[in-house]
């Protein structure tokens, strides 16, 4: 079971961050030994990081079940969004009107978690034709 971390201020231990397994890549990005000894605080990359620091927050869930709704609905949103990324760019032939309408329709997808429903009850845009 992977763990949990978030970053925190250290001074009074409030989220900078929702709960997240570390990137297992950090290691050998940062070129560290032992680097989880180092995460703790983050004082040593710079000013910027003063009273920041990685904390163990608990297990992942594991499943299927770790899947919240929210989670599986903005994942769909996300989906959407990267297939019609080709629609917003600059040399893609479409009239102004057309290129409106699917600027509308990512709008719609990016706010798709302020709707009243989400994440149980999600009116999902329809793509432009």
């Amino acid at each position: 079971m992977s763990k949990l971390w978030q970053l925190k201020k250290l001074s009074d231990g409030s989220a900078l961050s929702e709960p997240q397994p570390l990137p297992e890549n950090w290691g050998p990005i940062f070129g560290l030994h032992g680097f989880i000894d180092q995460i703790g605080d983050l004082s040593w990359l710079g000013e910027s990081y003063n009273d920041q620091g990685w904390v163990e927050v608990g297990d992942a869930p594991v499943g299927p079940a770790a899947s919240s709704a929210a989670e599986l609905a903005w994942g769909r949103a996300k989906k959407m969004l990267a297939d019609s990324d080709w629609s917003v760019l600059p040399d893609v032939p479409m009239t102004a009107g057309d290129r409106a309408l699917w600027i509308a329709y990512r709008r719609a997808l990016r706010e798709i978690r302020l709707q009243a429903g989400f994440p149980d009850n999600i009116q999902w845009p329809k793509a432009p034709d």
